[in-house]
């Protein structure tokens, strides 16, 4: 079986590999720099979604109310959505953005996740809770 930590890992790669993908695109015209960003956001909402929709409930569930981590990476969230955010609209008044910042903040959040959090998750998890978080993890991801 699959482990939390296993799976969230491989996204945390994909998403990388699309901000990659997404500082090459400056070269290309203004247009495609916005498709790929779009797709950069539009993942990283939608992994941000799974934590905390699918990941974070059953892990609060487990804790009992320790959930200090927890709230700390919803933090986190928020100030890459700011980020975020702030690419969008260099992009939609067409200046190129600097994206070292949202590189770094994706980097040490996911670094922390992977490092700490999801392996303490799959050691708190019984089977069944794996595979329920993974089941509506891969729903989502799947689209």
């Amino acid at each position: 079986m699959e482990s939390v930590e296993v799976l969230m890992m491989k996204e945390h790669e994909r998403i990388r590999q699309m901000v990659r993908e997404f500082e090459k695109s400056f070269n290309e015209k203004k247009g495609n720099l916005k498709d790929v960003f779009n797709k950069v956001k539009w993942n990283v909402e939608k992994h941000f979604f799974v934590e905390e929709k699918a990941i974070f409930s059953m892990m609060e569930k487990l804790l009992n109310g320790e959930v200090a981590e927890i709230f700390d990476l919803m933090k986190e969230h928020g100030e890459i959505i700011e980020i975020i955010r702030g690419i969008e609209g260099l992009l939609d008044s067409e200046n190129i953005p600097h994206i070292t910042g949202l590189r770094e903040k994706l980097e040490n959040h996911a670094d922390f996740e992977d490092k700490i959090f999801y392996p303490k998750l799959d050691t708190l998890l019984n089977n069944q809770q794996k595979e329920e978080i993974i089941e509506k993890a891969k729903e989502i991801i799947r689209g």
